[in-house]
């Protein structure tokens, strides 16, 4: 393990942080726990359930958030949770999507709305909290030869590939996110999905642009993260949120 991993690891436990999330975030969250042993360090990974009235000590507490494939009650809960449990308790709070929130059919620019307004809401209300944003995790689409030949066939019969029109809305709300809020201040789940450990991005073209996809290597169902996965996704996620609250502490106060 390296020692910029201890470093973030260390930075989160110095703060106070909210994840809400459901399976996939619970596979991330496996992963920290999986890297906080190996490395022996004691991050303080606290069950939103067990929140009490008094204040939260730092760390990172996390829970489940709405219902799959409603993406729009994720919205109302991080509300809820942010306002009536954790207004005082946290300094840094963000929440995810689900893959299955997202497919072919989706209207993602109106998805995309409803997140904004609740977020730019929740910042008005709660100005003492810095709130991150998060992509939307992905689901392999393979491109094999076999892959792009049962494709070609497909195309010839008026079949699409559905894996990845699923995928490329993921992507292309992924877009949107960073294209308001800018790269510093996301967290990138669906980038560390697609990055194998030598660089190499699984991606796809659709429409003219390039789109991420799981590594098959990363996942056991073709979507949730096997025990190499989260180990190489929450790398990536604590790193880059211990880089956003690294970045917020170092920020010139205003006026």
């Amino acid at each position: 393990m390296s020692e910029q991993l201890k470093t973030d690891l260390q930075t989160v436990q110095a703060a106070r942080v909210f994840f809400g999330h459901q399976s996939v975030g619970n596979n991330i969250i496996s992963g920290l726990q999986q890297l906080a042993q190996k490395t022996g360090f004691d991050l303080n990974i606290v069950d939103l359930g067990s929140i009490e009235s008094e204040s939260q000590p730092s760390g990172l507490v996390h829970g489940p958030i709405g219902e799959n494939r409603k993406p729009v009650s994720k919205c109302r809960d991080f509300e809820r949770v942010i306002d009536q449990q954790l207004s005082d308790k946290v300094d840094f709070a963000l929440f995810k999507f689900c893959y299955i929130d997202v497919n072919r059919n989706t209207d993602i620019d109106n998805l995309f709305r409803v997140y904004r307004f609740t977020m730019d809401q929740l910042m008005d209300d709660h100005p003492q909290i810095r709130f991150i944003h998060s992509t939307i995790p992905l689901r392999c689409s393979p491109s094999t030869p076999g892959v792009r030949l049962k494709e070609l066939v497909g195309k010839l019969l008026g079949k699409k590939n559905n894996s990845k029109l699923d995928n490329f809305q993921r992507n292309q709300y992924n877009r949107l996110l960073v294209e308001t809020y800018g790269q510093s201040q996301v967290v990138d789940i669906a980038a560390a999905e697609a990055t194998g450990s030598n660089g190499r991005r699984e991606s796809f073209k659709m429409h003219g642009v390039a789109n991420s996809a799981l590594l098959e290597e990363y996942s056991s169902d073709g979507g949730h993260l096997n025990a190499l996965g989260q180990r190489r996704v929450a790398q990536s996620f604590i790193h880059q949120l211990a880089d956003i609250i690294r970045t917020s502490t170092t920020e010139p106060s205003a006026g």
